[in-house]
């Protein structure tokens, strides 16, 4: 094959790998809700010129690609007239803000999409043939995490795509006869990472040594020193301009991470529990890496090792699993079993990408390693194409908030209700005015501002069939074992811990409560980390009447069942 050919045929591989990938995350993008991490305001206000974030939880980088995005959309809509100007393009956001979570998770598609051909150049980098390429594409087309999360707009997918991008220059610097831009490139991907996302550093840490010492050991130590210098001066000119939202608003920043400490870290058992939970995780089909995936990652150094495993640059892939290994272990160790689905997307990436390789590599040894490395591979990738149709399955599957809006509608329209649930119903304005009242309260009693409530949110003339319901005063997941008196936890808005007098059912009832919207009850009576809301909520079950119940459609997406408590006169 001439090299011109060879460049077109590369080229177009990537180009339908891309398409495949892209045509599979977005496929079922519109699912029904809003999640509470897609940070759509933020990314607004980003258009708007106020690049502080409202919170800091996550870097402000992905708010800042989404304000762009938005800005693009802004421009595509003008002449398709579905707005005309500025002031209607804001209006749309607050009647109906679906466009602009669409866009945002088409942009997270797209960034999650690039890892599918990100997998085959690697492969291609050591040393694979063209079709053994192309199936390690494949596997990054239907990595499953990497389906699901990227009908999520945050920055989690882009930070699994940056890390394999830091993969990809780092053997790519490791051939190049003049080595300068791609010290750059990896200065670049690297400060990407830890802008999607801080916990990015467990693994560019370790990799950095190990760069470290693959340089010297074949270019000398004048050769390593430039090289690992050039790098990391590209990190450091480009994070203030690409974090610039954090150093304007940096004691806050601190404030958030506190917090965000206190919801992440569970070390007081040691790193059994939270390795246990990882290799829980890691087995399943949809938030994991299948099994054939997981047993392999433990396995990819010996299958390395193996002279029948035709890779180029082995002890590089040696120090990227090694990589992979320390930074997973480190977060394993900090979350305890607190283990959010999104939290291992990069190091399973990473894995997936290993174990791909050593068996492709693997397929074509002589007699049975290579029929045992094909049909694993073939094994694996069939259950990832698996674990990813069942993510867009249910994307696809209709929404419960449906079901449960329905018969609220039909029957409890005239009640009042406090819900744990996802409503579109229109709002009573007493309501809101409650909610209102009480989030000021907590905000004057931790001495916090309330980010500022845009005019249109307010509720000035009601809506026809509006209905009386208030969110039920549930934490942020990590909170809810925190005291409200603690001293040494600094609250911010809406990140506050339980309060006591919310959590006793006389309060609510005494206020004309009498029909209660659980969102998986059995959890909360049983297993949810706080003993005054377990509480709560098996004095719900004791004294009030399950008035109907609703069965999830989409788990992945966060949906469980639903019972709907009447108290009447209990």
């Amino acid at each position: 094959m001439s090299g011109k050919t060879d460049f077109v045929t590369r080229l177009l591989a990537v180009f339908v790998l891309f398409l495949l990938a892209f045509a599979l995350r977005a496929l079922g993008a519109d699912y029904g809700y809003f999640h509470g991490d897609e940070r759509i305001n933020d990314a607004a206000r980003a258009l708007a010129g106020q690049i502080v974030p409202g919170q800091h939880f996550y870097p402000p980088l992905y708010n800042y690609i989404n304000g762009v995005a938005f800005g693009g959309l802004f421009a595509l809509g003008l002449p398709q007239g579905w707005w005309g100007s500025p002031g209607e393009f804001r209006a749309q956001y607050f009647t109906d803000p679906t466009v602009f979570y669409l866009t945002a998770r088409y942009v997270t598609a797209v960034i999650g999409a690039l890892i599918a051909p990100l997998f085959f150049a690697i492969a291609r980098r050591v040393g694979l043939g063209l079709w053994q390429s192309l199936a390690l594409g494949a596997l990054g087309v239907v990595f499953p995490l990497g389906v699901f999360m990227s009908h999520i707009a945050k920055g989690d997918v882009a930070l699994a795509t940056a890390t394999v991008a830091v993969f990809w220059a780092l053997l790519a610097r490791l051939d190049a006869g003049r080595p300068g831009r791609w010290d750059i490139w990896l200065g670049i991907f690297a400060v990407l990472v830890v802008s999607f996302k801080q916990s990015g550093v467990f693994v560019l840490l370790p990799l950095a040594f190990g760069m470290a010492g693959l340089l010297l050991a074949a270019e000398g130590l004048g050769a390593m020193a430039r090289s690992m210098g050039r790098a990391l001066l590209t990190v450091l000119l480009l994070w203030p301009l690409l974090n610039i939202g954090i150093l304007l608003d940096f004691q806050n920043f601190l404030a958030f991470q506190k917090i965000q400490t206190v919801m992440s870290l569970r070390t007081g058992d040691g790193i059994w529990p939270g390795l246990a939970t990882l290799a829980q995780r890691a087995l399943t089909l949809t938030w994991g890496m299948t099994p054939v995936f997981a047993v392999l990652a433990l396995l990819t150094p010996l299958l390395l090792a193996l002279p029948a495993c035709r890779l180029r640059r082995k002890p590089a892939l040696l120090v990227i699993w090694g990589s992979l290994a320390l930074g997973t272990l480190a977060l394993g160790f900090l979350a305890g079993p607190r283990q959010p689905e999104h939290l291992w997307i990069a190091s399973f990436a990473g894995f997936t990408l290993l174990s791909g390789l050593a068996l492709a590599g693997l397929v074509a040894a002589p007699g049975w390693w290579g029929r045992a490395a094909g049909g694993t591979l073939a094994l694996g990738l069939g259950l990832s194409l698996v674990g990813a149709g069942i993510a867009v399955t249910e994307a696809l599957a209709p929404p419960m908030w449906q079901e449960t809006d329905a018969y609220i509608a039909e029957h409890l329209a005239d009640e009042k209700i406090m819900t744990m649930a996802v409503t579109h119903l229109p709002q009573a304005r007493a309501a809101q005015q409650m909610e209102i009242a009480r989030w000021q309260h907590l905000a004057e009693k931790y001495d916090t501002p309330l980010p500022e409530m845009a005019e249109e949110r307010l509720i000035t003339d009601e809506a026809p069939g509006a209905v009386f319901y208030i969110g039920m005063p549930t934490v942020l997941y990590g909170l809810e074992g925190v005291d409200e008196d603690d001293p040494d936890f600094q609250a911010q808005a809406h990140a506050w811990p339980p309060q006591r007098e919310e959590w006793q059912l006389d309060h609510w009832r005494a206020q004309g409560f009498e029909t209660f919207v659980v969102k998986d009850p059995e959890f909360m009576r049983s297993e949810v980390d706080s003993e005054l809301m377990r509480a709560f909520f098996n004095d719900l079950h004791a004294r009030c009447e399950v008035a109907a119940a609703f069965d999830p459609n989409k788990p992945l997406f966060l949906e469980r069942e639903i019972a709907i408590y009447r108290c009447g006169e209990n």
